[in-house]
């Protein structure tokens, strides 16, 4: 399995804090985040935010560039959010390499 991080970032008119329509939506889809994690072969290692700044970061294992944005499709955050995905390391496999 890869690592990924997702950072996130959507407008306050659109983020679900204060949007009751995207909330009720995101309610709906992300009941079966779980479900959908292991449809798509995904590993949440985190998934965190700063409050009121209108981003989300998350953090992944998952078989595949294309599965990891499938997962974020099937929660609906790819419906609100620009999404930047990158391929990333953990600093010990960097350090392995010295």
């Amino acid at each position: 399995m890869e690592m990924f991080m997702a950072h996130m970032t959507h407008s306050a008119e659109s983020c679900y804090l204060f949007n009751d329509k995207r909330r009720a939506e995101l309610r709906g889809l992300v009941s079966n985040k779980e479900e959908m994690a292991k449809k798509h072969e995904i590993k949440i290692i985190a998934a965190v935010y700063p409050p009121l700044e209108h981003e989300i970061y998350y953090l992944v294992e998952a078989p595949s560039h294309k599965a990891f944005e499938r997962y974020l499709k099937a929660i609906g955050f790819a419906a609100y959010n620009k999404i930047e995905i990158k391929h990333v390391e953990s600093m010990e496999t960097a350090l392995e390499r010295l």
